[in-house]
């Protein structure tokens, strides 16, 4: 077998030392055969110890296309009379080539405790984590409406079962990929519609000195600024929202902007804000119910792996070298979660 020839780019990702480096390249490009290269360069001619190295991809098949490919690259230096290459090969087999998944399952599997978790833990795959999930938001959404509160219902009346199944469900995973543990939506900014309302009712008259007399559209404005400018309560969210206007005319523009934030800003302070309180509540609740329904199961999903692993401080303080291949040739999710906690 004979020796890959590479590219000067890619012999210069090979030799790299003594710094971060990010490659980026696309698909046929050759990133395997560099990673090859580069692991084989510092276990060999680095004297760098195979379990200090961390080579990870996204997929478990290419992650053993690199193993596959350690191996063989390790066995033709050993045939060329590499020592340092056969001492390595006899031992490849725990070498630290996986997914991130790979690696943090390993890793919880060797510290159990340490982890908090079940010594006999499995990996749940997607369906029975989705199964679980679904188990988790029924009992989240019946203890969520146990209090025959008329509130809560009309916001699962208006957004329907699925509706908010889909929003908690997402909204969850969302921020889990992020690294919180506990899952919390952050409180709303604080709304100000009456100055919105103002800023509607300004927008009107500067409208109003654009248009010519006889405009039709007038009719419209006229009405927006006697009841955005009226004393006593403001109008309401219904109300605004038939002094909204579909015209594109161009002095109608800034007013027609200025309403619709109008008529968000009313929304947020009162039928939008409760309906954002109640998925916030609903997230709480699922999120503790998923937890049990894992539980139950002494199963861990994908984002808990990530999530548990990171709790090791020796990741943070000198653990091992990283190299890293993703199949489009860019970061993803793992592989940013990876870098936060101090993987990278």
């Amino acid at each position: 077998m004979s020796a890959r020839k590479p590219t000067p780019e890619q012999a210069a990702a090979i030799e790299a030392a003594g710094r971060d480096l990010l490659l980026e390249a696309g698909a046929g490009t050759g990133k395997t055969g560099v990673m090859v290269d580069r692991y084989c360069r510092l276990v060999c001619e680095g004297g760098v110890a195979p379990d200090a190295i961390l080579a990870f991809t996204f997929t478990d098949r290419a992650a053993a296309e690199l193993r596959q490919r350690i191996r063989a690259e390790l066995a033709r230096r050993a045939e060329l009379g590499s020592e340092r290459a056969a001492e390595v090969l006899s031992a490849i087999g725990g070498a630290w080539v996986t997914t991130i998944h790979g690696f943090c399952s390993r890793l919880l599997g060797a510290h159990p405790v340490a982890a908090g978790v079940d010594p006999g833990f499995r990996v749940l795959d997607a369906a029975e984590t989705a199964r679980a999930a679904r188990e988790a938001f029924e009992e989240a959404i019946e203890e969520f409406l146990a209090g025959g509160e008329r509130a809560r219902e009309e916001t699962a009346a208006a957004f329907g079962l699925d509706g908010l199944r889909g929003m908690v469900v997402a909204a969850h995973a969302e921020l889990r990929s992020r690294g919180e543990a506990e899952p919390r939506v952050p409180e709303p900014p604080a709304s100000d519609p009456e100055a919105a309302n103002r800023a509607a009712a300004t927008a009107a008259e500067a409208a109003l000195v654009d248009l010519a007399e006889e405009d039709p559209k007038r009719e419209l404005l006229v009405r927006a600024v006697e009841r955005l400018r009226a004393q006593g309560p403001p109008p309401g969210l219904e109300e605004l929202r038939s002094l909204r206007t579909e015209s594109k005319a161009k002095p109608l523009l800034p007013y027609r902007e200025a309403i619709g934030a109008a008529i968000s800003r009313s929304a947020e302070a009162g039928e939008g804000g409760e309906a954002y309180r109640h998925v916030a509540e609903l997230l709480q609740l699922f999120s503790g119910r998923f937890e049990a329904a894992k539980e139950r199961r002494a199963g861990v999903d994908f984002e808990d792996l990530q999530i548990l692993a990171a709790r090791f401080d020796n990741l943070k303080d000198g653990g091992p070298a990283v190299m890293h291949m993703s199949a489009t040739g860019r970061p993803e999710r793992e592989y940013r979660s990876a870098q936060r906690e101090g993987l990278q």
